[in-house]
């Protein structure tokens, strides 16, 4: 009987031990979505473009593109109830949702929250991305769906589906957790404009936005983020490359952004392999700058290391008409002989060597 005991001891201790894997799909209602939001909320039409872009080399736009070019919405989750109200909640359609946890974390310290949206459900299952979540004790959230995937109103529902799940998964600090944002092409309608409104996020990725308009956020400027561009990608192209690079230029010239941003040289609309340890390396090291490591989210929100400008170090910007893999000299924001204003913002020297080597070789070769 001794064997069969012991066997069965090692089968309900695996089990124990076994990766959390969750999902859920819920009916939302289309007023959720960005799209409806712009439509029916009156933001499409708001007049608070204030003009920041109209500096910059190409030219000032007609009333129409300002208007157009301005994601820095003034809406209140009142006034998005009201227009609900008014207009109706539009069709139901399936959000599907996606937690695990390693099965080592028995305190998720943050959590990587992932729109489903093009490359979204590949980054999910990364492998190199569960490795992280494993040494860093983080959990993985996704959701894909069109209520959500291109972003979403009112910030809470994400915070209610954490809370949600978990409890179920039985790690109630989700509701409290730091999180990591990643969006690709209108994704970034998630990860760039979330920021703005909410104090739990450590950092954040746009991967090839398909409207670099919508990373311009002021409220999310001492948020940690990174845009990455496709050299060959033609949503970089419209309505040019320089203009499409000026919205993190002027964050930065304007707001002091703690931003950087990356072109991939010979590389479309999709990430690929030698993209991923640009973003890795960028969830890592923003990760340990601000999020400490006494951090308990079962005693309530975290509150994350605020960063200064001062103690990153600076990047030369990606030049449009030279192209191609470019060598972009970097260094301490005190030594830095380049325009401090625009360049990119690096949070340290290991990142800053990272993000070179990206750009100069399209690739990350160093462990």
């Amino acid at each position: 009987m001794k064997p069969f005991f012991l066997v069965a001891a090692l089968l309900l201790a695996n089990l124990h031990a076994a990766d959390i894997e969750l999902t859920e799909t819920l009916q939302l209602p289309e007023c959720h979505s960005l799209g409806w939001v712009r439509a029916n909320a009156q933001v499409k039409g708001q007049k608070n473009w204030n003009g920041v872009l109209d500096e910059a080399k190409w030219g000032a736009p007609s009333p129409q593109q300002a208007v157009e070019r301005s994601w820095d919405w003034k809406l209140t989750d009142e006034q998005w109830q009201q227009a609900v109200k008014e207009k109706g909640e539009g069709k139901k359609e399936d959000v599907k949702f996606d937690l695990w946890v390693p099965e080592q974390t028995t305190v998720a310290k943050g959590i990587v929250v992932i729109s489903g949206h093009g490359s979204g459900e590949a980054l999910y299952k990364h492998p190199e991305l569960r490795k992280i979540a494993r040494e860093l004790h983080l959990a993985i959230f996704k959701f894909v769906g069109n209520p959500m995937q291109r972003g979403f109103w009112p910030r809470s529902l994400l915070y209610e589906r954490l809370r949600t799940f978990g409890q179920r998964a039985k790690h109630p600090e989700l509701e409290n957790a730091p999180l990591f944002l990643y969006g690709h092409s209108n994704g970034t309608g998630f990860s760039a404009i979330f920021p703005a409104e909410s104090t739990r996020v450590w950092g954040w990725v746009s991967m090839r936005p398909g409207t670099a308009y919508q990373v311009y956020q002021p409220g999310a400027a001492q948020i940690p983020g990174l845009v990455i561009f496709g050299e060959d990608d033609a949503f970089f192209a419209r309505p040019s490359k320089e203009e499409n690079m000026g919205v993190v230029e002027a964050m930065r010239k304007k707001h002091n952004a703690l931003w950087n941003y990356a072109v991939e040289p010979k590389t479309g609309h999709g990430p690929g392999d030698k993209t991923w340890p640009l973003v890795f390396s960028f969830l890592r090291h923003t990760f340990v700058a601000r999020v400490t490591a006494d951090a308990d989210p079962l005693k309530g929100p975290v509150k994350l290391t605020a960063l200064t400008v001062e103690s990153g170090s600076l990047g030369k910007n990606w030049d449009a008409k030279q192209g191609g893999y470019q060598t972009l000299t970097t260094g301490p924001f005190a030594s830095f002989a380049g325009d401090k204003a625009t360049a990119s913002w690096l949070i340290n020297a290991d990142y800053a060597t990272d993000w070179q080597m990206f750009q100069r070789d399209g690739k990350i070769t160093r462990p």
